[in-house]
């Protein structure tokens, strides 16, 4: 019993810690939105990698990668959703 007590409290403390962790209700679409987001945002903060994405886009500088990887984290609807069409 304490055992499943302990694992519920530990869930509890890294789902404050990390926000997209979501719970049993979080629908796969949702929580592939969150790591989406989460995924950008850690590209946009941290600077080696920032620079690394600028230079294998081609971008002039690493503040338009990093306004774009924000626009697209605060996106609402997913862009990479792929649409299937009939090809006869």
């Amino acid at each position: 019993m304490s055992n499943k007590n302990r694992q519920q409290q530990l869930f509890q403390v890294m789902k404050q810690k990390h926000l997209g962790l979501g719970n049993e209700n979080t629908t796969s679409e949702e929580w592939t939105t969150q790591v989406h987001k989460d995924t950008f945002y850690s590209l946009a903060s941290h600077s080696g990698m920032l620079e690394y994405l600028a230079l294998a886009q081609g971008d002039s500088s690493k503040r338009i990668t990093e306004l774009r990887l924000l626009e697209k984290m605060c996106d609402k609807a997913p862009s990479n959703k792929r649409k299937l069409t009939e090809e006869s």
